[in-house]
């Protein structure tokens, strides 16, 4: 091989040499912003998943909370009604035994 060959040998080497480190480095660059894109994106919905779980907490104790209150006011009415249940009796014991 005579030097001008070799010389346009290793140029044109040289140049597909720093094509393909080009074409590696650009695609490189996009895995590094979709790396980090998909970190930000990873963040915001860990986020919304916790959001959610406090609001199911809150919504737990809310049902918590009303279901006592119903229950308190079931068991004050079931209360009265026993009371006029018995008072009813009584009367109508008076009511037989007068007779």
């Amino acid at each position: 091989m005579d030097q001008e060959t070799a010389q346009f040998v290793l140029s044109i080497s040289g140049v597909l040499l720093l094509l393909m480190l080009s074409a590696i480095g650009f695609f490189v660059s996009r895995l590094i912003s979709d790396v980090k894109r998909a970190s930000i994106e990873v963040g915001k919905n860990k986020g919304k998943i916790e959001l959610v779980q406090q609001q199911q907490i809150n919504d737990v104790k809310r049902i918590e909370e009303r279901t006592q209150l119903e229950l308190a006011n079931l068991t004050k009415n079931v209360c009265l009604l026993s009371d006029n249940v018995n008072t009813l009796v009584l009367s109508l014991a008076k009511k037989n035994v007068e007779k």
